[in-house]
């Protein structure tokens, strides 16, 4: 199924709606670690030596803390960022921990499959982390099915074919299709993330095809 003729503008909006709940899913998990961190210093007021196993906790969370801060880091997005050589299975890992804030993430389970032999490609690393997320959120969308207890996990597959690099992100063992409109608005904010990167989203079935330019093909003179 290829996307349809959709308005970059739409697909703008579609990001927009899932960079808002990725933002609430980020505010809750730094509002429960805040509040675990403040429970640990009450309990340091209340002793005069510190249990070591609350200055283990505490040093837990402040990582936890900071992780989520980096996460936070890769919400924005800048027009005119740099363009960086990269691997694409950095950029499934870091897009699959951020999308385990947004809503549809909830047991869902996603598997990765690479290809030994996938190149780098060069793209906005935060643009890539986003349209990634994109294309998880379409996918789990149509595993949830009709809405029962069990949901269909996710499946990301890297490959190469030619000068593209492909990350095809799909239902898992699930026999249902997407809505036409959305997966096509879903492929279209994946193409409106990629744009400067030379990247485009195509509507499948069960989720959402991303295709990159080689580094290598980059580099060639147009």
């Amino acid at each position: 199924m290829e996307r349809s003729d959709v308005s970059g503008g739409a697909g703008a909006a579609r990001w927009l709606s899932i960079h808002d709940d990725l933002l609430r899913g980020l505010a809750h998990a730094f509002s429960n670690r805040v509040a675990t961190v403040a429970a640990i210093a009450a309990l340091f007021d209340s002793s005069r030596l510190p249990d070591e196993r609350l200055l283990t906790g505490l040093r837990t969370d402040a990582d936890r803390l900071n992780g989520l801060l980096e996460q936070l880091r890769q919400l924005p997005r800048r027009d005119d960022a740099d363009l960086e050589p990269l691997m694409p299975g950095d950029s499934v890992g870091a897009a699959l921990a951020l999308f385990e804030h947004h809503p549809e993430s909830r047991d869902v389970r996603c598997t990765v499959v690479a290809a030994d032999n996938v190149p780098p490609v060069r793209v906005d690393p935060a643009s890539l982390q986003h349209a990634l997320c994109v294309a998880l959120v379409s996918a789990s969308r149509v595993g949830a099915g009709d809405g029962g207890a069990t949901r269909a996990g996710v499946r990301v597959a890297l490959s190469t074919e030619g000068d593209l690099v492909r990350i095809a992100v799909s239902t898992d063992g699930s026999t249902g299709e997407g809505e036409p409109e959305a997966m096509a608005l879903d492929a279209e904010a994946i193409s409106w993330l990629l744009a400067r990167s030379g990247g485009r989203g195509r509507a499948q079935l069960a989720g959402c095809l991303i295709e990159l330019p080689t580094l290598q093909a980059s580099r060639r003179p147009r």
